[in-house]
């Protein structure tokens, strides 16, 4: 994994360097198109999503982008009005190619955002300056612009629908126990399933990375490769964050390894 770690920090590098294409160039080999979409408002928070479209075969990153790829980076500087700015994730896929195991989404994929304005009564004026990544059989940084104005009081159906792929904490534990056990002497996390999910996904403040789970129907088991953990003892009352995929909605759950 450190020839996945070393594609990551490529990346970041080639990131920093200016994008110097014309515009008709660019234009062409462009393999993705980024827009904000407007809500209207919900309780006292302005509605509106971050769209990403891509053309086919291509991907981009979820929050935890695998163990190749980057994550994406949203910045609002320059945004008018803004108290808070919340930028929320629906539930990925996992991919595999020949640089490894990926996580994120193909064809498109909208980022809900919900914003506390600091007048209540004044428009929202957003400015995104994003920074990620998309792939096909290579991967390219990516850098987007976009603006507009929150003022419309109707809601966006097309916001409504991937805000429902957003994970929710239901106070549901779909995971009832967690252990770190021994496979052929690498590491794996074992976890007790109280019902069927499609895939899991796992978060932690450590540089473990949580492999594709298989699943053991017969003990309702799903056990899930550690990778990049030299010493798996230092994963004993860390936080996992857990997103367990339903398809098209899930569920997240927060437990600690004891």
């Amino acid at each position: 994994h450190n020839r996945c770690m070393n594609r990551r920090h490529a990346l970041l590098a080639l990131a920093s360097i200016p994008l110097l294409a014309t515009p008709s160039r660019s234009e062409i080999s462009q393999p993705y198109k980024v827009s904000l979409l407007s809500g209207g408002m919900v309780g006292d928070l302005w509605q509106a999503g971050i769209l990403i479209e891509l053309e086919p075969e291509w991907k981009t990153y979820w929050r935890v982008p695998g163990d190749t790829g980057i994550p994406p980076q949203f910045d609002w500087a320059g945004s008018k009005n803004t108290n808070a700015i919340e930028v929320t994730f629906p539930v990925p896929s996992r991919f595999r190619d020949v640089s490894g195991e990926s996580i994120g989404y193909h064809d498109q994929v909208l980022f809900p955002v919900s914003i506390k304005p600091q007048k209540a009564d004044d428009t929202v004026q957003l400015q995104l300056n994003l920074f990620f990544a998309v792939c096909k059989e290579i991967c390219i940084p990516a850098k987007a612009k976009a603006d507009m104005l929150l003022n419309s009081s109707t809601t966006n159906l097309q916001i409504e629908e991937w805000r429902q792929r957003v994970p929710v904490n239901d106070g549901t534990s779909p995971v009832s126990a967690a252990r770190i056990e021994m496979l052929k002497d690498k590491p794996m996390l074992a976890l007790n399933l109280t019902r069927a999910v499609e895939d899991i996904f796992v978060e932690s403040d450590t540089p473990a990375y949580f492999g594709k789970p298989r699943f053991d129907i017969i003990s309702s088991e799903a056990w899930l490769p550690i990778w990049n953990a030299k010493d798996t003892a230092k994963l004993k009352n860390v936080p996992l964050k857990l997103t367990l995929s339903l398809g098209n909605s899930g569920i997240e759950q927060t437990l600690v390894l004891n």
